[in-house]
């Protein structure tokens, strides 16, 4: 695994965070850039930081995938949280919630027999219920997901973008306001990215459309 140096922003929970992350995404990378996945969970982690996110929302920013794509359980997480926030004022129950929440439960694995569209649909249900806190690093997430998958992968983008503006439409406890305005944006730019990229094909000579 290669030396990675944790971002100075962070104080000691939330480097702890990180290194947990870091452990368990191992050797993941970023599909886009090849980068260490860390690199992703580190600006969503600052971004939740920069609109005012307590120390327990970074640490769940930074761990808001370690369910979700590596072999981590639930209670390896909800024993190191209890450990590290022990004599501190974060929560662990809260933390672990909040990542709870942000792990996708509508995967092919866990509901066979529905469809991509489906599954989406369901998530969207699911997300419209869960905490400030936790719709508040979603939108980071967004923010961050939009921004390599309209400018490395248009194809996936068709598929991608349309689902997040509906997701956007359940999000709206997310503070501050501001910051689902900024995910708007992002998503807005990407549609209008996507209808250019229409535009542009549908003005090709046959021949180059093929």
């Amino acid at each position: 695994m290669e030396e990675l140096e944790c971002p100075s922003s962070f104080n000691e929970l939330e480097r702890a965070a990180w290194a947990f992350a870091v452990q368990a995404h191992g050797e993941q990378r970023r599909k886009y850039h090849n980068e260490p996945y860390v690199k992703h969970l580190e600006r969503v982690a600052q971004t939740v930081m920069a609109y005012s996110g307590t120390t327990g929302m970074v640490m769940a920013a930074l761990l808001h995938d370690v369910l979700e794509d590596t072999p981590v359980t639930e209670q390896e997480m909800q024993s190191f949280l209890e450990e590290v926030c022990q004599g501190s004022i974060v929560k662990p129950a809260e933390v672990l919630q909040m990542v709870i929440d942000l792990t996708d439960q509508f995967t092919k694995q866990n509901a066979p027999g529905h469809n991509r569209k489906r599954r989406k649909q369901m998530e969207v249900e699911r997300l419209s219920q869960i905490s400030s806190r936790a719709q508040t690093i979603k939108l980071a997430d967004i923010i961050d997901n939009t921004r390599d998958i309209i400018a490395q992968d248009i194809s996936f983008a068709k598929v991608y973008i349309p689902e997040i503006v509906a997701l956007l439409e359940v999000l709206k406890k997310g503070e501050p306001f501001r910051l689902y305005m900024l995910a708007c944006y992002e998503v807005q730019k990407a549609v209008y990215r996507l209808e250019e990229d229409r535009q542009r094909f549908q003005s090709l000579p046959d021949q180059e459309q093929e």
